[in-house]
């Protein structure tokens, strides 16, 4: 048979929490923008475009997309949190190669 304590004779215990370190104030930050957007266009750097957008582009499925990065197919940029995002420039290269169906061959 198990016991248990009744909820009244059961002892608590109360944290508390110290008291903080004393800090020098940290001053606000400076937020400094570089370029024209936040996707390095205007400062040199080849703008990204997520999966989404390529698949937009191409007028497939986003997991297509990555299918084709998984094969090796596109080349990849992979973000700190570990998202795919691939070459604006590479992107339209493949876009010029890839031939244009007319939708009346289909």
């Amino acid at each position: 048979m198990h016991r248990t304590t009744p909820p009244s004779a059961r002892l608590t215990e109360r944290r508390v929490a110290a008291p903080a370190a004393r800090r020098a104030p940290v001053p606000p930050a400076t937020h400094v923008t570089i370029g024209t957007s936040r996707r390095g266009e205007g400062i040199g750097i080849d703008p990204l475009l997520t999966p989404l957008e390529v698949a937009q582009i191409f007028r497939v499925d986003p997991k297509t997309v990555t299918r084709w990065a998984n094969a090796g197919k596109i080349t990849t940029v992979r973000t700190l949190g570990g998202h795919r995002r691939f070459s604006e420039r590479e992107i339209r290269t493949l876009l010029a190669v890839v031939p244009t169906q007319n939708p009346l061959e289909a």
